[in-house]
């Protein structure tokens, strides 16, 4: 008469564990809360905001038509000021400039503070028809995006030939 015994295998045990494992380390944080995950969101927007406003510069070339390509960074937004204007590079009131000025306010219950490392707010960053950074930001930056609540800060670079990446 044969034994019969029935369970699991140590295969399939590690497996188990594994699995277990690598859910609790992703999905765990996010029932428990997401304040170190709230910056994260907002650097890739202005990454992607900075790229755009970058191409549209490169893309646009004639100087005729006096286009202006710059994003204005002040404490808790930014805006993209894509338009044809004579005062390019000196409009910092994000209120007061033009209707077509595409932005992002943060809403305070998240404490993001934008800033450009080692300038004032509010700040400009304009790119020329090569891509490169102009005003505020020439010959490179970095720009910071803070969590105040939890004191998090991450970085955006500028690199002086254009290329922007998170750091």
């Amino acid at each position: 008469m044969m034994n019969r015994v029935s369970g699991f295998t140590l295969v399939e045990m590690i497996t188990v564990i594994i699995i277990i494992g690598i859910l609790s380390v992703v999905i765990l944080p996010k029932f428990t809360g997401s304040d170190s995950f709230e910056a994260h969101p907002f650097r890739a927007q202005l990454i992607s905001a900075l790229r755009l406003t970058q191409q549209r510069a490169m893309q646009q070339t004639n100087p005729s038509d006096n286009y202006c390509h710059q994003i204005v960074i002040d404490d808790d937004r930014y805006g993209v000021e894509n338009r044809v204007s004579a005062s390019c590079g000196t409009e910092t009131n994000l209120s007061s400039l033009d209707p077509d000025l595409s932005g992002h306010i943060v809403d305070s219950r998240y404490d993001i503070e934008f800033s450009v490392k080692n300038k004032s707010n509010p700040s400009i960053i304009g790119f020329d028809s090569m891509g490169r950074p102009l005003a505020d930001c020439s010959g490179g930056c970095e720009i910071l995006i803070k969590q105040t609540d939890i004191d998090e800060t991450l970085s955006i670079k500028i690199e002086s030939e254009g290329y922007i990446h998170a750091i």
